[in-house]
Order: C-alpha cells, then sequence, then structure tokens
C-alpha cells in the first residue's frame, strides 16, 4: 500500500505545471543567462566557473521543486484531503515519509536538466560515474528541504505556503552561498554558511565534479539538518492533526 500511494503521489505532484517552471524552467534559464554573462580567455578558470554556476542552479532548482511539495500539502490540508488520508490504513508516520520520499524525487529532474546543459552547452565535463554519483548525491542531499517543505505545508495556510516557501528557499541559497562563492562573502558570513544545509547540499555537487567523496563533516551537517527538520515536520503534522 505504501508503494502504492507513493506512486499516487508522483504521479500528481508531476501533473502541477509549476514543477515544470519553477524547478526546472528556471534554473535553466537562469544558468544559461548568468554564464553566458561570464567570459575569460583562462580555459581552467571558465570550467571551474561553469562548474560551480552548474551546480549551484542544479541545487537551487531541487531546492524549489522539494519546497513546492509543501505548497501542495498546505492545499491538501486545506481542502480536506490530508483529513481523509487519516481515517485510511495507512499510519500517519508513513504518511509523513511517503511525502518526503516523494519531496526529493522532486529534486531529481532540476539536477538532470541543468548537468545536461552543463554538460552539453557549456563544456562542464564528466564521465558515467560522475554522472550517477551527481544525482544520486543531490537526491539524497534534498531530505532536509523536503521535510522543511512538509512542516511549512502542515502549518502554514494556502495563502502563506507559497511566499513563505520562496522566502526559505532563497534565503536558504543566499546565506548557503549558491549565489555567491564563499570566497566572496564577507568572513562572517562566510563562516556561517559552512554550517546551513544548503551550502552542504551544494557541495555534494561540487564535490563529484571534483572526483572527490564529499566531505564528512559536510554530510555529518547535512544528516544533523535533517533530523533537525523531521522533527518539526512530526510536530507540525500532529498540531494540524489536532486542529481537525
Amino acid at each position: 500500500m505504501m508503494l502504492a500511494y507513493l506512486k499516487f503521489e508522483l504521479r500528481r505532484m508531476y501533473r502541477e505545471p509549476r514543477l515544470i517552471i519553477f524547478t526546472i524552467a528556471m534554473p535553466v534559464i537562469i544558468f544559461l543567462g548568468t554564464s553566458s554573462a561570464y567570459s575569460t580567455d583562462d580555459a581552467a578558470e571558465t570550467r571551474k566557473t561553469m562548474t560551480f554556476l552548474m551546480v549551484a542552479w542544479a541545487a537551487y532548482g531541487a531546492m524549489i521543486g522539494t519546497f513546492s511539495t509543501g505548497v501542495g500539502v498546505s492545499q491538501e490540508r486545506s481542502s480536506g484531503w490530508l483529513r481523509q488520508l487519516r481515517i485510511t490504513p495507512l499510519p500517519p508516520l508513513r504518511v509523513v515519509v511517503i511525502k518526503a520520499i516523494a519531496a526529493t524525487l522532486v529534486a531529481i529532474p532540476a539536477v538532470i536538466v541543468v548537468s545536461l546543459i552543463g554538460g552539453l552547452v557549456k563544456g562542464v565535463e564528466m564521465d558515467a560515474t560522475q554522472w550517477i554519483s551527481l544525482v544520486a548525491l543531490m537526491w539524497l542531499g534534498s531530505a532536509p528541504f523536503a521535510l522543511l517543505g512538509l512542516a511549512l505545508g502542515f502549518l502554514l495556510p494556502p495563502q502563506l505556503a507559497p511566499p513563505a516557501s520562496f522566502l526559505i528557499t532563497f534565503t536558504l541559497a543566499f546565506a548557503g552561498g549558491i549565489f555567491l562563492p564563499l570566497d566572496m562573502m564577507p568572513s562572517g558570513l562566510a563562516a556561517a554558511a559552512r554550517w546551513m544545509p544548503s551550502y552542504r547540499f551544494a557541495e555534494f555537487g561540487w564535490s563529484v565534479l571534483d572526483k572527490q567523496a564529499p566531505p564528512m563533516l559536510g554530510v555529518a551537517i547535512v544528516i544533523g539538518w535533517t533530523v533537525v527538520f523531521a522533527l518539526f515536520a512530526s510536530l507540525t503534522y500532529r498540531r494540524s492533526a489536532a486542529q481537525k
């Protein structure tokens, strides 16, 4: 029954037009725009910059995708769909887990499409192992954002969930060094960024392109944020259930 419900969630999510517009088209357009504006005769520097931009915008698209599922959850709560789910044999914890898994899978299209653009158009070179590792690691690394997005969906009404999701996604991306490399940030902000899940999430991708494993500290930070946001999602789900 869990697998059937997961398939149902994925079919429902991928029918949403905003999935294409915001999680795929938008990062692709921004990646093409920012990378086209960069110009230098240094081939190594160009490759380094294209690599940074490709992973950064793939990560941003993945974050937007995972947070968009929270907006859908808010609408489900308002329409009474979550209340209907609670009277099915599915335990509440499984509902939350399945929704979180489905939300992380929404991160994958943006990573694949932006990476393809990077490889085919912008000259970023990767072998097959790097391609697979990039998609797999950025899928796993999207877990904390999926859980935070769900928490917002359980907590906020449909009118507030979209702007709140956008604001938090933008803040996490900016504070996590996705829009601007850490060496171009003030030292204090750069130091704080190293503890952000968004920076460590993008670092997964940058590590793959450098043919390195993600640093253990980065993995630990992502896991720590995942636990924190999982507890937050569980708390908000129970709170939303108590209000019905």
